[in-house]
């Protein structure tokens, strides 16, 4: 009886407009999604990047493990940039900017330690036995 008053007839015309106009609503949804899920992903992986290679900051002590210099550029020209990277007893490492005197003195294995600013430098045993 339904079929009579035009009813099928409605349901069949607004289900072809539903599944065309939702199938695109559907994909448009996904993309945004999509891309909203990136942009999470990449400012995570961001900031994860800039808290590795922060300078540290304040008191610390630890092993050298690498050294590093590079130029930094700006307007007011080129100065060079001196980096440690020491490793904690934690095995946490973090890169210390350090002044031209102390870059020369420093050696991939010296223990350093920096308290209230002022920088240590400490011969390891290792290398003092060998010499």
């Amino acid at each position: 009886m339904g079929w009579r008053l035009g009813i099928d007839h409605m349901k069949k015309g607004s289900h072809s407009q539903n599944v065309s106009g939702g199938f695109f609503r559907d994909r448009i949804k996904a993309i945004v999604l999509s891309l909203v899920v990136v942009a999470f992903f990449s400012t995570l992986i961001l900031l994860i990047w800039q808290r590795s290679t922060k300078p540290m900051v304040g008191d610390y002590e630890g092993t050298i493990v690498d050294r590093w210099a590079d130029y930094s550029e700006s307007s007011e020209g080129s100065q060079p940039r001196l980096v440690l990277i020491v490793e904690s007893t934690d095995g946490k490492r973090f890169t210390v900017k350090v002044d031209p005197n102390i870059y020369q003195s420093a050696r991939v294995g010296m223990r350093i330690r920096s308290r209230s600013g002022q920088v240590v430098l400490i011969e390891s045993q290792k290398n003092s036995i060998a010499k």
